[in-house]
């Protein structure tokens, strides 16, 4: 008797491991199934919009080099603040050393926008390098405007040399950044 108990169970304990492992192994082929469906849809979607995975890869480059430069950007912001959190906003604003350090970083990234440039525009000719020049001369003239504008809706006083100088660095800094990333310069 308890040797048919044993045949039993073991029978039947065979049995669920065999639905199991059927059940795990539909699983794995049910994901193989949709991944491939996925990767397909993709590959299809790529040829449709005439775009190829080396390009996607570029683009994703790209987003990537934008992403950093804003971190580079808003942790020099964040770096600032908690300078003028430490050393108390009145004092700040009445430091010319302060100010003087704004403009020297904006001299910095003044020049690597203009190293920049210079990459792009080497990498251009004819009507790409015209129409490249306009769209830089016209993106300097916003530049200078906006960090006029933002400068003006402070308070008379030193913070508004400050407050000019903060922006036209974010703003080069990150012109750039788009021209690294969307123009290949180096």
């Amino acid at each position: 008797m308890e040797q048919a108990f044993l045949v039993v169970l073991g029978a039947a304990l065979t049995w669920a491991f065999y639905f199991v492992q059927r059940r795990v192994e539909r699983r794995r082929t049910t994901e193989a199934i949709e991944r491939s469906q996925k990767l397909l849809a993709l590959k299809q979607g790529l040829e449709g919009a005439k775009t190829s995975l080396g390009e996607l890869q570029r683009f994703e480059h790209g987003l990537v080099g934008k992403a950093q430069s804003a971190v580079e950007i808003a942790d020099g912001i964040v770096t600032r603040a908690e300078e003028v959190v430490e050393r108390g906003a009145v004092e700040v604003l009445h430091d010319d050393e302060f100010t003087a350090q704004a403009r020297e970083r904006l001299l910095l990234a003044d020049a690597r926008m203009r190293r920049v440039v210079a990459t792009v525009r080497a990498q251009l000719d004819g009507e790409e390098l015209a129409a490249f020049d306009r769209a830089h001369s016209a993106w300097l003239a916003f530049r200078d405007r906006h960090a006029l504008f933002i400068a003006q809706s402070y308070a008379r006083g030193p913070i508004r040399a400050l407050i000019q100088a903060v922006t036209l660095e974010s703003l080069t800094s990150a012109w750039a950044a788009e021209l690294e990333t969307q123009l290949g310069g180096d």
